[in-house]
């Protein structure tokens, strides 16, 4: 197994990628672009948002560009179609500025022979940032080998996705839910998190009103309990500042009235009578 040079490449590459760039030939490798079609994995899927797009399309700017956020999941269309003569195999990567960046390659790493059509990378961004995707974007690698002989028919592709063209919604049908991952973890302990605060401040907040309550009301309490006294004190001092000399008034009541005051014994006797002398000596 020998791998194509660049002199091969830049000779057999026009006949097998289109459209095919000269300027995308890097060294042993061709660049290949993002195309119109991509997918990726969001919180409006898991929603069930009516107007969420599972395909998105993309196109001249500002709907050129593609946000793949942590944790998320995509699928990118190639803008060229690759063939593989049945001579040779062809092996598929991403250029290591976008792997410095978090983006992953998780799809198959080979292109069969026989195969024709446009190629779709699923990647996974493990990185803490969202990455940003532009259209014709030179985001791929390919790279050409030859094989020992040529293959036979049988063992050529011949599989469901020849002359792939777009991203079909079967391959998208298990895919309507949000991928786990620390990010989407660290986001549902976020929010959780916010809540419970949100329910604590409504609780110190309701018991602090309630203890100002208390206080006001045992502030009042005390208040009018002192009231009277406190009253008749600030009276009886502006009346002794004034010049004026406060007495106690007179009994004025009569006994026969009085019927909480006791007479004494000396003075008893029956109404009409005179009362007598005790006899001396006793």
């Amino acid at each position: 197994m020998a791998f194509w040079s660049g002199e091969k490449l830049a000779s057999e590459l026009p006949h097998l990628v289109s459209p095919y760039w000269p300027k995308n030939l890097d060294c042993a490798s061709y660049r290949l672009s993002v195309g119109e079609q991509a997918f990726v994995t969001s919180d409006k899927l898991t929603q069930h948002v009516p107007e969420a797009e599972l395909v998105t399309f993309l196109g001249a700017p500002p709907k050129n560009l593609l946000r793949i956020g942590p944790g998320q999941f995509a699928f990118l269309l190639t803008d060229e179609v690759v063939e593989v003569p049945p001579s040779a195999l062809a092996l598929i990567s991403m250029r290591a500025k976008y792997k410095f960046k978090g983006l992953i390659n998780v799809s198959g790493f080979h292109v069969d022979p026989g195969w024709k059509g446009k190629l779709i990378f699923s990647v996974y961004n493990a990185g803490p940032s969202p990455i940003l995707i532009e259209k014709g974007e030179p985001l791929f690698l390919i790279v050409y080998s030859d094989l020992d002989r040529t293959s036979e028919a049988s063992h050529l592709y011949d599989g469901e996705a020849q002359g792939q063209e777009s991203i079909k919604t079967s391959l998208l049908s298990g895919l309507n839910s949000q991928v786990f991952s620390p990010q989407v973890l660290q986001k549902k302990l976020d929010d959780t998190y916010e809540k419970m605060s949100a329910v604590n401040l409504k609780t110190s907040i309701t018991v602090g009103v309630a203890s100002a309550l208390a206080a006001i009301t045992s502030v009042l309490i005390a208040t009018v309990a002192l009231l009277p006294s406190w009253v008749g004190v600030v009276t009886a001092r502006t009346l002794d500042a004034a010049g004026y000399e406060i007495r106690q008034k007179p009994d004025t009541r009569s006994p026969i009235d009085d019927r909480s005051r006791e007479a004494t014994p000396a003075n008893t006797h029956p109404p009409g009578t005179t009362p007598v002398a005790p006899a001396a000596g006793k």
